[in-house]
């Protein structure tokens, strides 16, 4: 069984997440680029769906394989569409903001296109699409890794330490979101 996955991996560059023992990165996602009974070697695609180098690996060290599951779908679709997550697409200017810390936030309130990065003063790190801002609080309509909403938020201003838009991560959860809820 193990041998016709990575077979038809090979064959049709089916995606498979390869977990292993006790490895310090003990998932790898990719296609099968050769294979034996002793080996694998794998064409390595981050989580945002790049290239990211070949691993040769001893199929020994492989707990279980995974295939079609949820993120392994995420990632086949972020390599297939590629340009949406490479490409930084907001431009800072002087009108985006002016002195407040928080004058920037309130530029996406309601915005669908960017999702923002939240930093807390206590690092925890939330990720959503602005509602509302207002002098003492905010909130957000809360993005997961794969997309998915999974709630609403709202934060004291005077908890937020520092906020990102457009990064990477950012970037491949919108995308992921406006797959999964049609948006454009």
């Amino acid at each position: 069984m193990i041998l016709n996955i990575l077979q038809k991996s090979k064959e049709t560059k089916l995606l498979v997440g390869f977990n292993f023992y006790g490895a310090e990165i003990d998932f790898y996602c990719g296609y099968v680029l050769d294979y034996n009974e002793t080996f694998v070697i794998i064409q390595h695609f981050t989580k945002f769906g790049m290239n990211d180098g070949i691993i040769v690996h001893q199929i020994a060290d492989v707990k279980y394989f995974e295939t079609e599951t949820d993120y392994i779908n995420n990632i086949q679709y972020l390599i297939d569409n590629p340009s949406g997550i490479v490409t930084q697409t907001l431009k800072l200017n002087k009108k985006n903001y002016s002195n407040s810390f928080h004058s920037l936030l309130e530029q996406f309130i309601g915005n669908k296109d960017y999702l923002v990065k939240f930093e807390l003063n206590d690092d925890d790190v939330y990720f959503g699409l602005v509602e509302w801002c207002e002098d003492e609080s905010f909130s957000i309509k809360i993005i997961d890794s794969e997309g998915m909403i999974i709630g609403k938020a709202i934060f004291k201003l005077e908890d937020l330490k520092s906020y990102w838009v457009d990064d990477l991560e950012c970037r491949k959860r919108m995308i992921l979101y406006k797959r999964f809820y049609n948006v454009s």
